[in-house]
Parts: C-alpha cells; structure tokens; sequence
C-alpha cells in the first residue's frame, strides 16, 4: 500500500543572534558574505526580538494542514537555509516507509527563483538519502478562493478607513526573470487584483520590497518606499500595506514593513496600517488541504 506524505518546503531562519553567520554562509553559499552584511541582519534581528517567528509559524501550519488531512497523509516541514533541514525530513519519511510525497513549497507564485530552487533541493535530497521517490509537485493555486479569503480575512482586520489605499506588496526578484519567462510577476499581478477586489478599497498599488543584490543587476520594481513617496505627492491620506507575497511573518515583513515603511510613512505623513501574512488562518490551511488532495 502506497504511503503518502505532504512536505512543505519553507525558506528557514536563524533562531537566535548566534546562528546569523552560519545562516548567512548557507543563504550565500559560494559566494563571499559582503561586508557589514552579519552585523546588519544581526540589529534588524535585535529589532524584531532577536529571533525569526517563521519556524513556529511553519510548524503551526503544519500541525493545521495535518488536522484537515487527518490519516490520508502525515505532513512534514523540511527548510532550505536552515534546520529542519529538507534532506532530514527526507531521512524521517524513509524511516516511516513513505514512498510518495506531495511537494508543496510555502509560496502560491511559482518561479525558479522560489519554488525551482525547493524542488531542485529536494531532487537532490532524494539522490543523497537513498534513491528515487515518488514526488508529485502541486497546480499553481495564487488564485484558489480560499487563499483569496485569507488575505482577504487579514486586511479587514486592520481596515478601519474606506478611504484608505491599498499597498500591496512582494519580495523582488531579478528582472531578468520577466525575460526568461518566469511566471512570478504575473501570478502576483493576478492575485493583487483578485485581493483588491475582495477588500473593499478603492484604490490598489503593488510593489515590491526587500530587494537585495547589492546593486548587480536590476532588480523588479517599483519599490514599496517610492510608492509611498509618490502616493503623498497625490494627495494619499492613508495607506494599509498588505504584504501577499508571504504566507509567514518573518524578518522582511517585521522589520522592512513594521519598522521601515512604517516610519517613512510617517515621515511623510501617511496615516499606516499593516495586515498580518496568512500564518495559519483558517482559510490558508483550507487551501493547503485542498491543494494537497489536488496534487
């Protein structure tokens, strides 16, 4: 009898201050840490508490994702930059006879950049625990209506002017992508417009956030912070920024956006709300569940 299980492939994260420059040096990889940059991540992390809320986030999803799918599948957390590692959850299944997985990586929009290197990963350890596995990837689902609901769900939370615009956000990739035809940016686009139609706000923005790179290349735009400076020339009284390209809080969303916007918006004069990520709503763990039994 075939034994099946749900792996859901997150980014990782330190969980204290003295795990940053071994977490850097795997996020790197061959490439030479840049100056400066351990002791920038290490004060942004001071700002947010001095760890990443993303691992208990993960296993909380997790733990609702296994509640809906009860015996059909037992559901495991494997990360790419950080413990539990994707090649130990790998060692765990084999243990426990599992021979077909659903790979779900945390993130609706598909690119090479996210989704391409989870998988990529996985294949590898697959190779390096033993042998061929069954893997089967799941459909895009940036526009299933559960997830819709959940964003949704969150910005209402924080809602309390109609005249409000909404500033929707993701993390930037390359623009090179957008030539190679990566369908990153148009799976946003599509759920940026389906998100503002369920929010009763009038008015939407997108953006991106948290670019890096230092500058070697151009990097998708516009960004969030000149969208703000732009939406004061217009005459913007308000803005709530949701930030739909995550589906867990973490460091980009608690100091870029809590910290960062908040305080240029602010500075400008903006009035600022910020919806909470999806976490582990209701709604999200729906569309976990029922992209899992799609799969």
């Amino acid at each position: 009898m075939t034994r099946r299980a749900v792996l859901l492939l997150a980014h990782g994260a330190a969980d204290s201050l003295s795990e940053i420059p071994e977490y850097l040096k795997v996020i790197f990889g061959d490439r030479p840490i840049p100056d400066g940059i351990v002791d920038q991540v290490t004060e942004r992390y001071k700002k947010i508490g001095g760890r990443s809320p993303l691992k208990a986030i993960t296993n909380a999803q997790a733990e609702g994702l296994q509640k809906r799918l009860g015996d059909e599948f037992n559901v495991y957390v494997g990360m790419k930059n950080s413990s539990p590692w994707i090649k130990d959850a790998l060692c765990e299944m084999r243990e426990e006879g599992v021979d077909e997985i659903i790979a779900l990586p945390l993130t609706p929009y598909n690119s090479k950049l996210s989704v391409g290197v989870y998988l990529t990963k996985l294949g590898e350890a697959i190779v390096s625990t033993g042998g061929p596995l069954d893997v089967k990837e799941v459909k895009p689902w940036n526009l299933h209506p559960s997830l819709i609901d959940a964003y949704a769900a969150r910005i209402a939370e924080v809602n309390d002017s109609s005249d409000a615009c909404l500033l929707l956000t993701a993390h930037s990739l390359p623009e090179r992508i957008v030539d190679e035809g990566d369908p990153y940016a148009v799976e946003l686009a599509q759920t940026a417009k389906a998100v503002h139609a369920r929010s009763g706000l009038s008015r939407m923005e997108f953006a991106y956030q948290s670019a890096s790179g230092g500058g070697r290349e151009p990097w998708l735009g516009p960004d969030a912070g000149d969208v703000l400076e732009r939406l004061k020339k217009e005459g913007v009284k308000r803005v709530l920024l949701s930030p739909i390209g995550f589906v867990s809080e973490h460091m980009e969303t608690l100091y870029d956006d809590d910290i960062q916007y908040r305080l240029q918006a602010e500075s400008l004069g903006l009035g600022f709300a910020r919806a909470k990520t999806v976490n582990d709503h209701p709604a999200f763990l729906d569309a976990l569940a029922d992209v899992v039994r799609s799969a």
